[in-house]
């Protein structure tokens, strides 16, 4: 679908840039257990390799890749593959079971957070190519490849590109439009980083009227995916949530908090936005999108403190939890069932409580220990001794009344707690 370039005489409803991207051939291609993978026609092209690459940053993960010829025969199966990079390094990601015909709805590949990722598929021959079936990643993280492209060739040097799921996108942003227009456009792709980037310039410029209107056109925009606007991009929030769901959560967050206090032998509790949700709310705040625990270590100095800290991440992947260090000094961990958490460190100075991000020294012992346990959900979690005495520490002394636009001090916490960060 093509759009004229001319200057809009009004500014374009929400409703018009969502109908005129969805309207364009843009395709909101899923996995195996949706039924909905990608089907790209390549009648009349010859090629010996596959290229599929996105088309801005971030990481690219897909289950599986298959390529047929005009007899039907899957010719990627089994064959070399070659990616940008892979996740963590890990030899599970670099590429060979995105083409070995066992698909799950998980990740045959897993590159790097970067710039336009790519993945290479080597048939060997060349073939006449007939289509290429694209079987995505399951999942609120099926968004990332939705900018792809798919381009084939015989000899590496000359590209024909057979799919590009941003041509019609491209064709509505070369009209003239503001920049809240262009990031709701990206929004109604699915694309997270100009709706988010715009947002957080609003609200360091004090519009923040005109951010909480913005944010509630971004998520009237992508709502119908089961995604919402949260603090890390468009996700599956809480306000998705139902009971049964949110006890499910609950449950797998107090395997996560006993086998730390219990097996590790770490003080650990929740904290942050999933403690106030539970004291303010009596529920998930409905616009997060992850746990957030803290453990309170039994180590003093920096360099024993760093110790137990991988220690404690090799503890969680002897029991099947994905873990890996954010670039703010706390874990991302990924439990089991698929339950996302912020892992914060702790440790005790002088009777004071430090736990980062927040003020180091600001927290009387007392607030954290003894720690107890409360029923959230149907499901006893350990809180600590004066849940709100920590709510005030977190978020200033206004901790009851919500503010959508709170953040960390990411800045302070980086210089108080430099040998998280950088090392000792």
């Amino acid at each position: 679908m093509l759009f004229k370039i001319k200057k809009p005489q009004k500014s374009l409803d929400v409703f018009e840039i969502k109908g005129a991207i969805e309207n364009s051939g843009f395709q909101f291609f899923r996995g195996v257990k949706s039924g909905s993978p990608l089907e790209v026609s390549v009648q009349g092209n010859k090629a010996r390799f596959v290229r599929l690459s996105l088309q801005t940053v971030t990481s690219f993960h897909l289950d599986e890749v298959e390529v047929l010829s005009k007899s039907g025969i899957n010719v990627a199966l089994n064959k070399p593959v070659l990616c940008s990079s892979f996740f963590n390094g890990e030899i599970k990601y670099q590429g060979a079971g995105v083409v070995n015909g066992q698909k799950n709805g998980g990740c045959g590949f897993h590159t790097q957070r970067e710039e336009s990722p790519w993945l290479l598929i080597d048939l060997r021959e060349i073939i006449d190519i007939a289509s290429i079936r694209v079987f995505n990643r399951e999942g609120e993280f099926f968004t990332r490849a939705l900018s792809l492209k798919v381009e084939v060739s015989s000899d590496l040097k000359s590209w024909d590109v057979v799919f590009d799921n941003w041509n019609g996108l491209r064709a509505f942003l070369s009209q003239e439009l503001n920049d809240e227009e262009k990031a709701i456009a990206y929004a109604a792709a699915l694309e997270h980083s100009k709706a988010v980037s715009l947002f957080n310039r609003m609200v360091a410029e004090g519009r923040v009227t005109e951010a909480a209107s913005f944010h509630a056109s971004i998520n009237t925009v992508i709502r119908s995916h089961g995604l919402a606007m949260g603090p890390h991009g468009f996700l599956k929030t809480f306000s998705f949530c139902g009971d049964e769901e949110k006890a499910k959560i609950c449950a797998e967050l107090k395997r996560i908090l006993d086998w730390l206090n219990d097996e590790f032998g770490v003080s650990a509790f929740i904290t942050s936005g999933t403690l106030l949700g539970m004291v303010r709310e009596g529920d998930f705040i409905p616009h997060d999108d992850d746990l957030d625990i803290c453990y309170i270590g039994n180590s003093s100095s920096a360099k024993e403190i760093l110790e137990e800290r991988i220690a404690l991440a090799k503890f969680l992947r002897g029991k099947g939890c994905g873990v890996q260090e954010s670039n703010v000094a706390h874990y991302w961990c990924v439990s089991p069932g698929g339950v996302k958490l912020d892992i914060f460190t702790g440790f005790i100075e002088g009777g004071r409580c430090s736990i980062n991000p927040l003020p180091r020294r600001a927290i009387d012992e007392r607030a954290i220990f003894p720690v107890k346990t409360e029923s959230f959900h149907g499901h006893d979690l350990t809180l600590p001794s004066k849940p709100e005495s920590l709510l005030q520490v977190n978020y200033g002394p206004n901790w009851r009344k919500p503010d959508p636009f709170w953040k960390f001090d990411w800045g302070r916490a980086k210089e108080e707690y430099k040998f998280l960060y950088f090392g000792v």
